[in-house]
């Protein structure tokens, strides 16, 4: 089935690289920003993903600095087991839980109920953002028919924070229990005196002030990555007004999300740009190398991070306590 979704992502994309005039055009737009373009936006992506760690790190409340780099690091983990091998069933957040455990100074269970509580208030944030897009569309291009992609946003967004929060009570935490008890035993390895996940989550819900802010760094984060299509679209030559990109990054955000059961979603966020470029007044061509050079920036980013996901897996996990 993974291999049958892959097929059907990768044929999506040969699709919309064929109607929008082949490999011809689109490598001719790939060139003007070339492999400098993609190491700038490389470096650039370092700065919300560095701020998506500290939000995590957040939830301990106060930490030390080296506690607060060991989030970063699962972070940066994390993503890339998320993006470069999407058919592990939460691959990337036990990655990161096991990194927080060695590195971030808390038991394993402690780190595992960290992340799950970490993910929905990003996904919250992700959804105050796509409210954020959806005004933008409303303020610079109110027209009737500009209404859709903030419409699409909108709707494909809330109903996963719902959804999220929803399984947290029907038993997702279980689940991952569960997985991280196969995948990183020795992180759970003579803790049975710990607190399960789903009780630790709990504690730390309660901690109101502790998730507030950690929404509110992720949300920060959100608008910060608008910078990264920004930058890729000076460098392509088509630049938008940040305003703009702002609008179209919410959509496709939301978009991604919602293809989860596309590795990766690819072709979907190609035809996302392409398709939401178009109403910025985006050409297909340039919408479609912005989606390629953020592909480019997930390899450049993410081989490293699976190599020290490699690295760092071969010592036994430190825990706490």
């Amino acid at each position: 089935m993974a291999a049958l979704r892959l097929v059907l992502g990768l044929g999506l994309v040969a699709l919309v690289v064929w109607l929008r005039g082949g490999l011809g055009a689109l490598w001719h737009e790939l060139s003007l920003a070339g492999l400098p373009g993609i190491l700038a936006v490389s470096t650039f992506h370092a700065i919300p993903m560095a701020t998506c760690g500290l939000a995590w790190s957040s939830l301990l409340g106060k930490a030390r600095p080296a506690a607060r780099a060991g989030f970063v690091l699962a972070r940066w983990v994390r993503d890339g087991v998320n993006q470069l091998l999407p058919f592990v069933p939460l691959g990337g957040e036990v990655a990161g839980a096991r990194i927080v455990a060695a590195r971030g100074g808390v038991s394993g269970p402690t780190a595992a109920a960290f992340t799950v509580v970490d993910i929905t208030a990003e996904l919250m944030s992700q959804a105050v953002f796509t409210l954020i897009g959806a005004g933008l569309w409303l303020i610079d291009r109110p027209a009737g028919l500009i209404l859709g992609p903030a419409g699409i946003g909108i709707a494909l967004c809330l109903p996963m924070v719902a959804a999220l929060l929803l399984a947290q009570k029907l038993g997702m935490v279980r689940l991952l229990e569960r997985l991280a008890d196969r995948v990183m035993p020795e992180a759970w390895r003579n803790q049975r005196e710990a607190a399960p996940i789903h009780d630790t989550m709990v504690a730390i819900y309660a901690e109101r002030r502790r998730f507030t802010i950690a929404s509110s760094i992720h949300l920060a984060a959100w608008v910060v990555a608008g910078g990264e299509a920004w930058l890729a679209l000076r460098l392509l030559g088509h630049p938008l007004r940040f305003t703009e990109v702002i609008a179209m990054e919410s959509v496709i955000y939301a978009v991604r999300n919602a293809a989860f059961l596309v590795p990766g979603a690819l072709g979907v966020q190609e035809g996302a740009y392409v398709l939401v470029g178009a109403a910025l007044g985006l050409p297909a061509d340039i919408a479609l190398a912005l989606s390629l050079i953020k592909r480019g920036r997930e390899l450049l980013m993410g081989v490293p991070a699976l190599v020290t996901w490699q690295m760092l897996g071969r010592g036994p996990a430190r825990t706490a306590g």
